[in-house]
C-alpha cells in the first residue's frame, strides 16, 4: 500500500493560485481511497463539486467523472473510494496522476500525485464506454445459468429473496476489512446513516402540475456507490456487482427505495425481458419504474425512455446505535 499527502490548490486560467487544503491517499495494487479536505473555497453561493480524477495524455489531461458533492460551502470533507472498474478501462488505473474539484460555473481546484503543472483549465472528460464490461457480464450470466442447470434442484443455491422474505434472513458474505472502509467512526457512520434517510425524504417534492398522479410509495434517495460504505459491511460487496458497475457507469448514480418497511438498493437502467434476466442472475429481480419514484434527475441520469426506471433488491439498513 503506498500512501502519500498532497496541496489541493485553486486554479484560475490554468494557473495555480493558492492552497485550499489538502488530499491523503492510500493506493493500493487493486483499489485507491482519496481523502479530501478543504476550506475556504470561495465557491460564491454554489454548492456542488464535480469529482474527476484525471491522467494525461501527451500534453492533454484527460478527467474520468467520479460523482457529486452537494451542500460543499465553504469546506468540503470527503472520502473517494475507486478501483479500475472505476476508471474507464482498467489500463487507466496506474495512469491516474490526480484529482480535479469542478464547481457549477466551471471554477476548478485539483491536486497532482507527482506535483508537476498540469493543464487542467482544458481537460477533456473522458467518455469511451468501459471495454469488455458488457461482454464480461453476458459470459457472467451464461455461467451462472449453466451452473444452474448441472445443479440438481435440491442443491440449487437460494434465490434471491422475495417481497416476503425476512431481511434478516440473507446471506452476508464476508468483506475485507479494509474494502469500501467508511472514513468516520462507527457512531458517526450510525448518524451519517440517518441524515442519508432523512434527507431521502426532503428530496420526495410534491409536483402541484401533477396532482392527478398518485404519490410515491417510497422515499428516495440518489446516492454514488462510495456511499455503500453507510450501509452495513455485508452490503459492501454490492460495490463490486458487474451489473451495479455497469448501470452506475451508463447512469452516474444509485438510488435507494424506503417504502417503510424495508429498504431496497437500486441500479437505474431499462426495462427488457433479456435485462431482467441479467439483471436476476446479479441479484436485482425487482424493476421498479421511475413513475412510481419522485426525483430528480439530471440530464446524463435519466433516460427519456417509459421503460427507464431501477432494478432493485433489498438490503440491511444500519442498526440503531
Amino acid at each position: 500500500m503506498k500512501r502519500f499527502i498532497r496541496y489541493l490548490y485553486e486554479y484560475n486560467q490554468g494557473r495555480r493560485l493558492r492552497n485550499v487544503g489538502f488530499i491523503k491517499v492510500e493506493q493500493g495494487e487493486e483499489e485507491c481511497a482519496v481523502h479530501i479536505h478543504g476550506k475556504g473555497l470561495h465557491m460564491k453561493g454554489e454548492k456542488k463539486l464535480s469529482i474527476y480524477l484525471f491522467y494525461e495524455d501527451g500534453d492533454e489531461c484527460v478527467g474520468i467523472w467520479q460523482g457529486t458533492v452537494d451542500n460543499v460551502n465553504p469546506a468540503i470533507n470527503y472520502r473517494l473510494y475507486y478501483t479500475k472498474e472505476d476508471v474507464g478501462v482498467p489500463g487507466n488505473f496506474t495512469r491516474i496522476n490526480g484529482i480535479i474539484l469542478e464547481s457549477e460555473t466551471g471554477h476548478r481546484y485539483a491536486a497532482v500525485w507527482d506535483d508537476m503543472p498540469v493543464d487542467i483549465e482544458h481537460m477533456r472528460v473522458w467518455r469511451q464506454k468501459p471495454e469488455g464490461l458488457e461482454e464480461r457480464m453476458r459470459q457472467e450470466v451464461t455461467q451462472r445459468e449453466e451452473r444452474m442447470e448441472e445443479i440438481p434442484e435440491a442443491e440449487a443455491p437460494e434465490k434471491v429473496p422475495s417481497e416476503n422474505t425476512s431481511s434478516e434472513d440473507m446471506p452476508t458474505d464476508k468483506v475485507s476489512e479494509e474494502k469500501m472502509e467508511p472514513e468516520n467512526s462507527p457512531s458517526e457512520e450510525g448518524e451519517e446513516v440517518q441524515m442519508m434517510e432523512e434527507a431521502c425524504a426532503e428530496n420526495v417534492k410534491s409536483d402541484s402540475s401533477s396532482e392527478a398522479q398518485p404519490a410515491s410509495p417510497f422515499k428516495c434517495s440518489k446516492i454514488q456507490r462510495s456511499e455503500l460504505a453507510r450501509l452495513p459491511r455485508c452490503e459492501w460487496k454490492w460495490s463490486n456487482n458487474s451489473f451495479l458497475l455497469h448501470g452506475y457507469y451508463n447512469y452516474h448514480h444509485l438510488v435507494l427505495l424506503d417504502d417503510g418497511e424495508r429498504l431496497r438498493l437500486g441500479v437505474p437502467g431499462i426495462y427488457h425481458p433479456q435485462e431482467a434476466k441479467a439483471a436476476g442472475a446479479f441479484g436485482f429481480s425487482e424493476f421498479v419504474p421511475i413513475r412510481d419514484i419522485r426525483i430528480e434527475l439530471t440530464e446524463e441520469e435519466k433516460n427519456d425512455q417509459e421503460q427507464f426506471g431501477y432494478w432493485c433488491r433489498y438490503v440491511k439498513r444500519q442498526p440503531p446505535r
